[in-house]
């Protein structure tokens, strides 16, 4: 697909679905931040498709919650669906430079069918890979992890690291892919080492990159930011960079409060970048998370009611949600990758002739997007660009 006919068909598509899944994205990276900061990386698109694939297989009260969470009410699942399906087959279409590979699939437990209706649903719009497998076996592990891999270029290897359990209903795996190349690339021979000051007040030598000329610039009282664009102009990443009386921190509680939006307007301006290289995975369980985010009930073991997935005379509700990113940023582009796994159980700007500067030699915020649909694919805080994990 060309770039103006990925952006017509982009214009279809129901913006509702981009800033529904784009809030959940910033409200559970808020959550996270609290939880330990350093490294952060989530991807919000990842995580609200894992959901909503399990949203129709809720019921009651259960449903009433993750509907909050995602934006679309249990009446309102039909355009949810139809909204994902559509997203999902222009996703799949990155354009000239980029690569980018979205996956879904089910995992039923072996001997317990789940509902038809569940499963066509999800094959119809979230093109889901319907598998059944003892969940209980240590063979799952392996088939759920190959999965994964197979999905995400192989960088991100291990979601699981034992069996679900006799108690396993499904699992549901959502996986994305991402690599792309930049517009205008950083030039080799631009990048030297250079001091990145870390939050302790210690200095690290990360390799800067360098790039000058014309770049898409914004900035605030206490930040600056840089567009960065791959392929066409369908992708890009979006660096904020904290001023230096103010902090990661700061930001970060500013893009929780919404004083901080992530859709700036940039003018292209002339000037200086200077950006770590970094590589950077991440992982975690996201149920604390998203139950301080109102998602409560689908982690009861009495009360959740996924009856729509599955007809068990028993509670069925949320054991886990794994989460695992990574992401490599260098001077020819960007190579990322994300998956999210739902274990189901049952039981109980300035002047024009005044040329920037902006050094990122601490942490800062970023983001990579569809321009053409809104859709943020990985939102990430770098305290240490040296720090892989």
């Amino acid at each position: 697909m060309s770039y103006s006919e990925r952006q017509a068909a982009a214009a279809m598509l129901d913006s509702g679905l981009a800033e529904s899944s784009n809030r959940l994205g910033v409200k559970l990276f808020g959550q996270l931040w609290k939880e330990g900061g350093g490294n952060l990386t989530v991807s919000p698109y990842s995580v609200a498709a894992a959901l909503a694939l399990a949203y129709n297989g809720s019921a009651g009260d259960t449903a009433e919650e993750l509907g909050g969470l995602l934006g679309y009410a249990p009446e309102e699942r039909p355009e949810l669906n139809a909204g994902h399906l559509a997203l999902l087959k222009l996703l799949q279409d990155g354009g000239p430079g980029v690569e980018l590979k979205l996956a879904n699939s089910v995992w039923g437990m072996k001997g317990l069918p789940l509902r038809k209706d569940y499963l066509k649903t999800g094959k119809e719009f979230y093109d889901a890979q319907i598998k059944t497998t003892d969940l209980a076996a240590a063979k799952s592990v392996k088939q759920i992890n190959g999965w994964a891999a197979d999905h995400t270029g192989d960088k991100i290897t291990e979601m699981l690291a034992e069996p679900p359990g006799p108690q396993a209903v499904a699992v549901l795996v959502n996986a994305l892919y991402f690599k792309g190349s930049w517009r205008d690339v950083f030039p080799d021979r631009a990048t030297v080492p250079g001091n990145f000051h870390l939050p302790d007040g210690q200095k690290v030598q990360a390799m800067m990159m360098e790039r000058g000329g014309f770049i898409p610039y914004a900035e605030g009282e206490h930040w600056q930011a840089v567009k960065l664009t791959y392929g066409e102009g369908q992708m890009e990443m979006v660096v904020f960079l904290p001023g230096e009386q103010s902090s990661l921190k700061e930001l970060v509680g500013q893009l929780e409060q919404g004083s901080l939006s992530l859709d700036q307007d940039f003018d292209s301006s002339r000037g200086t970048l200077r950006l770590p290289r970094f590589t950077a995975s991440y992982g975690t369980e996201l149920s604390k998370a998203l139950q301080a985010l109102g998602v409560k009930l689908a982690f009861d073991q009495q009360r959740g009611d996924f009856s729509r997935m599955v007809d068990l005379d028993q509670p069925v509700y949320f054991d886990k949600v794994l989460h695992k990113t990574f992401i490599s940023v260098n001077e020819q582009g960007t190579e990322a990758a994300a998956s999210t796994v739902i274990d189901v159980r049952a039981g109980s700007a300035p002047p024009a002739d005044q040329p920037f500067e902006m050094t990122v030699n601490r942490p800062f915020l970023f983001l990579i997007r569809d321009a053409q649909t809104g859709v943020v694919l990985f939102l990430g805080a770098i305290e240490n660009p040296l720090g892989t994990e």
